[in-house]
């Protein structure tokens, strides 16, 4: 079996299981979250112990509590834990007998907010909203994802095509970016009008909010190439079959969770 078909199977599989836990309660979908916040703090963790950069093993599981503390006591709890732990961990640095202790703090921060306190909001953008707001950015990203590639494939074979940020991933290009983000808006109309979205963003509204995260989800997937780049890995990690790691599957969804966040309290109807 080769890898494409081992990851169009994962994806058949494990995409409705996923889209469906916020219509099962915000607990579960909070639940998955901590999931991607301690898997993908465990990727960060080993991409810096890759050189020789020695995060202490406990935390991703500090970090993976942030989405806990956002789920149970909002966007202000997660922030005051958030504060109280990396206080703890850069005192804690002072005793450390290390000499990389800027990276080491650095990579704590990283993790904390990419790994932690980002994808936590996507929890209060569903909560301020329906579980089928999960399904409309997930649909968005997907058609993103998925347009970017065939569209860039497609325009490559009709004229020439120019890169997008080639010392960063040689493979995309501007036209690809460009059908992702027309299609993706499109994905994000036709989910909305079919779902109750429709009751909480105008036309409008729900067509800015598309195009924001499918640029910003294009982003998230440059911003995770050039982490692995960085740290010379090819996937974040083997976790999901055909996929990669967590921050390989969930790069762009990680991303523009805090974008989602903010739209959603300000622009709700």
């Amino acid at each position: 079996m080769n890898n494409m078909t081992v990851r169009i199977l994962v994806a058949v599989i494990a995409g409705p299981v996923i889209l469906y836990l916020p219509y099962l309660g915000l607990s579960y979908f909070a639940a998955f979250i901590f999931i991607i916040s301690f898997l993908g703090s465990k990727e960060i963790l080993n991409f810096f112990r890759s050189k020789h950069i020695k995060l202490t093993k406990l935390s991703p599981y500090i970090v993976s509590l942030i989405p806990l503390f956002f789920f149970s006591r909002g966007l202000s709890g997660a922030a005051e834990y958030s504060v109280i732990i990396f206080t703890v961990l850069f005192v804690a640095e002072v005793f450390r007998k290390n000499e990389k202790s800027a990276f080491i703090v650095s990579g704590y921060l990283l993790m904390g907010i990419y790994c932690g306190l980002f994808p936590a909001m996507l929890i209060g953008a569903v909560d301020k909203t329906s579980p089928s707001m999960f399904l409309f950015i997930y649909g968005v990203i997907i058609a993103t994802d998925s347009f970017a590639y065939f569209g860039g494939l497609a325009c490559s074979k009709i004229f020439r095509t120019h890169k997008l940020l080639e010392r960063v991933s040689p493979k995309k290009t501007v036209e690809g970016s460009v059908s992702g983000l027309i299609f993706a808006v499109t994905a994000g109309y036709f989910i909305a009008e079919n779902t109750d979205i429709r009751f909480f963003f105008g036309t409008k509204t729900v067509l800015i909010l598309s195009a924001v995260i499918s640029i910003l989800g294009q982003a998230g997937d440059l911003f995770e190439s050039k982490l692995k780049r960085d740290f010379n890995f090819k996937d974040s990690s083997k976790i999901i079959p055909g996929h990669g790691g967590i921050l390989d599957r969930f790069d762009s969804l990680i991303f523009i969770s805090p974008a989602v966040y903010i739209f959603v309290t300000y622009f709700v109807n």
